[in-house]
């Protein structure tokens, strides 16, 4: 049998010729190691998203991986982490180096994370300033508390809560730089989380043809770290914006040996048919997708019936504004993203009526462009991904 050549994770391209790949239900083959390391959560987050489409467009499933020699710290490894995590729940077995694993017995060393995740336990799973929480379908403890007040479905934690979640984690991964953040964008993290994962609890476990996923997973990474510019860099080149969003918020080291993006992110997950998928199902085709999954993103739209419903992006697009973030959103065949020079927010107050103010704002935080000018395969699941530049003038009110 001929050795299939691994597949690189390191970069946003790798992980999108992985989807384009999976797309064409081509057999890909992964090591162990790449799949479990840390690089921020937008990037790991979008690694998942590749893992994802991987197990949805298998039909073996089966997570192949190479170069791994200890089966049992491979396990480790997969299970400590959101995406290896996530592409075990949605795989029906590991092949680790041509040995044979079934998911049940793959899964058993994520048992501890899981507890202490549902206990709140955060400095139990902390590693390397990520903490990441999985709402594994079928696990006895799927419904996390700190995502959950009760153990159902429609029991997603208010915004007010959500908050408190957000503040919990935020400090757990980085207690010194806490207060450096803007206590309205934690309040906006705590409504945009309550609002996405309502939205994923009715809409991203069954698929657009409305049948039931026995396998789905649900959840969120945050991160601090500084990304340096030869891990990271190259990402931020598909627009003109990026680059120069990237070159607007790098930092250079005294000695101007090393260059980093000093950053906070969070980036939320679901395995479900995509934003588009959730609110249209098939009849959009692909020349108007854009469009439709940017009106998703606008304000007052939702699928759901409870009022206030569809303010989650708008409250989190202002507080980006405000303190100069980013936003990514990868669904489907699109890859959105806005990004925000804080120096800019609030000119539109500078508009003579009400109506021209408002007007302006939305045109502004609405303003979305590709990620890339290249074109990209159908991904399973969304991802939204935040990123907001580590910035020591700015102060933060009493949350708690």
């Amino acid at each position: 049998m001929e050795r299939l050549k691994e597949s690189p994770l390191e970069s946003i391209d790798d992980m999108e010729n992985v989807i384009r790949k999976a797309e064409r239900s081509e057999t890909v083959k992964l090591s162990s190691e790449a799949i479990s390391k840390r690089h921020g959560a937008l990037k790991d987050a979008a690694r998942l998203q590749a893992l994802v489409s991987i197990a949805r467009n298998s039909a073996e499933k089966i997570l192949m991986l190479q170069n791994s020699s200890n089966i049992e710290i491979v396990l480790q490894e997969l299970c400590s982490y959101a995406p290896g995590l996530t592409s075990v729940r949605l795989n029906k077995s590991i092949n680790i180096n041509n040995e044979v694993i079934s998911r049940r017995k793959a899964l058993l060393p994520a048992k501890d994370k899981m507890i202490a995740s549902d206990n709140q336990h955060y400095a139990e799973i902390v590693r390397g300033r990520s903490i990441d929480l999985c709402c594994i379908s079928g696990a006895e403890r799927q419904y996390l508390s700190p995502l959950f007040s009760n153990k159902n479905s429609q029991a997603v934690r208010d915004s007010s809560l959500m908050t408190k979640t957000m503040v919990a984690i935020f400090k757990q991964i980085n207690q010194r730089e806490f207060n450096h953040l803007e206590g309205d964008l934690i309040e906006a993290f705590g409504i945009f989380g309550c609002e996405l994962f309502k939205n994923t609890q009715e809409h991203a476990l069954r698929d657009q043809h409305d049948r039931p996923y026995i396998e789905h997973v649900e959840g969120m990474i945050a991160s601090w770290k500084d990304q340096s510019s030869e891990t990271y860099k190259k990402d931020f080149m598909g627009h003109p914006r990026l680059s120069q969003y990237w070159n607007d918020n790098v930092l250079t080291s005294v000695d101007g040996t090393k260059k980093t993006l000093r950053c906070m992110e969070v980036s939320f997950f679901d395995t479900g048919p995509g934003l588009v998928g959730r609110a249209f199902g098939t009849s959009i085709d692909a020349a108007s997708e854009k469009d439709a999954l940017i009106k998703c993103i606008g304000k007052n739209f939702s699928t759901k019936s409870e009022s206030g419903a569809g303010n989650g992006y708008p409250t989190i697009l202002n507080q980006l504004s405000k303190v100069g973030g980013l936003i990514r959103i990868r669904s489907g065949n699109q890859c959105l993203f806005n990004c925000f020079d804080r120096d800019k927010h609030g000119f539109w107050t500078q508009e003579q009526s009400l109506e021209a103010a408002k007007q302006q704002q939305t045109q502004y935080l609405m303003n979305f462009d590709n990620w890339t000018n290249k074109s990209l395969g159908s991904t399973s699941g969304t991802v939204v991904s935040i990123l907001v530049p580590l910035r020591k003038d700015s102060g933060q009110r009493t949350l708690l």
